[in-house]
């Protein structure tokens, strides 16, 4: 029997039917459908009589309502991998261990053995002889970056909430929380889970190293139609969201007027030259305390011009600090 070729849509489907199938999940091809979008019923019936072809038994439990998977026995073709992009994930296993983040580095690199198991051609291929160029350096790291990796992988992928138990630094409490997990953050030398929170009705940005516990629950959740994750990230300065963006206007001295000029500090950023010297960076963003302690940074050779509100609150840090020195 001749295996058909399958594009990467096709393939895509099949394999989230697949995971569906195998979580014993209830669902109709107009629910397969609906979670893509802009897919048809019958390009779905189509994509599970293309896992029929492939071995596996997929039938239509009536008393269910539901598909169900009677013979997991199947194999789902395996696309063809060049040399050069296997050592790429070398790379790339070395880059999440520089950043702290091991869970990651040890599934890149099972995913590496497994391709050379899957793959004959590349079975001969020495990966450890693989040295890259690159060094990525950083002198603070997590030493647990990514607890609960596996387990949130999952739950992201099959769109399933999940409980847990979440310390707040500032109430210095412990709370159990259900979430929908939309994303794993990496920022700032550590990794948030980007949620919907059930009891702040809000998506919220959790730091794992603060998940006390984690239950994924067999619930399933939709993201919003009109969720765009892009949209939301974008004015986010650092890794605080509080709300609608503000423009920004901050003054720095020609001493660091340079060095500022160089560098990539939001998508919104635009610059302009003063007659003095001194250099006016202009961005649109949310994060009141992620922009203030940026402006900190810089001590004397930057002051905030708008808004009043940030330009008093960096104010008032300075004077606690005058005072904590005096």
């Amino acid at each position: 029997m001749t295996i058909p070729a399958f594009k990467a849509p096709q393939l895509s489907r099949m394999i989230l039917i697949l995971s569906w199938l195998r979580d014993q999940r209830t669902f109709k091809a107009n629910d397969v459908a609906n979670h893509y979008g802009d897919v048809s019923i019958r390009t779905i019936k189509n994509d599970v009589e293309n896992l029929r072809v492939l071995g596996y038994g997929v039938e239509y439990d009536y008393k269910r309502k539901s598909y169900v998977l009677t013979d997991d026995s199947g194999e789902i073709p395996v696309p063809q991998i060049r040399r050069s992009e296997l050592a790429v994930l070398q790379l790339a296993q070395q880059m999440f261990q520089s950043i702290g983040a091991q869970p990651l580095a040890d599934t890149t690199d099972q995913f590496v053995s497994h391709l050379q198991e899957l793959l004959p051609a590349l079975t001969g291929v020495d990966i450890s002889s693989f040295s890259p160029s690159l060094t990525l350096l950083r002198r603070r790291r997590s030493e647990v970056s990514f607890p609960f990796w596996e387990d949130l992988n999952l739950s992201i992928q099959h769109f399933q909430s999940v409980e847990i138990e979440y310390f707040t630094m500032s109430r210095n409490e412990t709370s159990s929380r259900k979430v929908d997990p939309y994303r794993l953050i990496f920022a700032e030398g550590r990794s948030y889970m980007m949620a919907w929170c059930h009891k702040r009705k809000d998506i919220l940005f959790f730091r794992l190293d603060r998940v006390r516990s984690l239950k994924v629950l067999k619930q399933y959740f939709d993201i919003p139609a009109d969720f765009n994750e892009a949209a939301f990230l974008a004015p986010m300065f650092g890794i605080f969201n509080d709300g609608k963006p503000f423009k920004v206007k901050v003054r720095f001295s020609s001493w660091v007027a340079r060095g500022i000029r160089e560098d990539r500090w939001h998508t919104s950023q635009t610059f302009t030259d003063l007659p003095d010297g001194s250099l006016q960076l202009d961005m649109e963003v949310t994060g009141t305390v992620d922009v203030k302690r940026w402006i900190l940074s810089f001590g004397k050779d930057a002051e905030v011009m708008e808004p009043e509100h940030l330009r008093q609150a960096v104010a008032a840090e300075a004077k606690e600090m005058m005072n904590t020195y005096a």
